[in-house]
């Protein structure tokens, strides 16, 4: 009950990747305290394995910003494949517009990494797709899109990252030569 305490023992638990401690790490994952949320939601993703990764899973849609991003870095780096519905849904989600630009870039590097060829229909449509009216979507939301085919690194991907090269927008087309490169975005 006290939170102090109970702080020191997530962050111990995720040190030592003590997978007993998953169980416990996850009704955290449930408590109103952001801090305590974001807490276990670290350990979790140093323990690392399917079942704090599984656990991680539900975090994508936290009321925490800062929770959400450290699940979404955690999926990142681990590549846990049964959240790609989740994140795809996320992409596709009304959220999305409102995040800030880590929260985007994070969500899709986590999605980059696991989606594969099959995700590369979706991220096209946000990188190149024009409107009705000829209106394309938000230059931050492109780049993040390059940044994810970059991920993706096939040569389907690599084709869609050409067709943008020459983009207007200066923050799209930095993207997508960073993603040719394979460098950071």
């Amino acid at each position: 009950p006290e939170r102090e305490v109970a702080l020191e023992a997530v962050q111990r638990a995720g040190a030592m990747k003590a997978a007993a401690a998953v169980p416990a790490l996850a009704r955290l994952v449930g408590q109103s305290d952001a801090h305590v949320r974001l807490a276990a939601v670290q350990a979790l993703a140093e323990v690392g394995t399917p079942g704090a990764l599984q656990q991680l899973e539900r975090t994508i849609d936290d009321a925490s910003r800062d929770v959400r991003v450290a699940a979404l870095r955690a999926f990142g780096a681990r590549v846990h494949r049964p959240a790609l519905a989740r994140l795809e849904a996320a992409i596709k989600g009304k959220r999305l517009t409102d995040a800030d630009l880590t929260e985007k870039m994070a969500l899709f590097e986590a999605f980059g990494a696991m989606c594969g060829e099959g995700g590369i229909s979706l991220l096209d449509g946000l990188l190149n797709a024009k409107s009705f009216f000829g209106r394309r979507e938000d230059p931050e939301l492109r780049a993040c899109a390059a940044m994810a085919l970059g991920r993706v690194g096939t040569p389907n991907a690599i084709a869609v990252l050409r067709r943008a090269a020459s983009d207007k927008e200066i923050l799209v087309r930095n993207a997508v030569n960073r993603a040719l490169r394979g460098g950071p975005a």
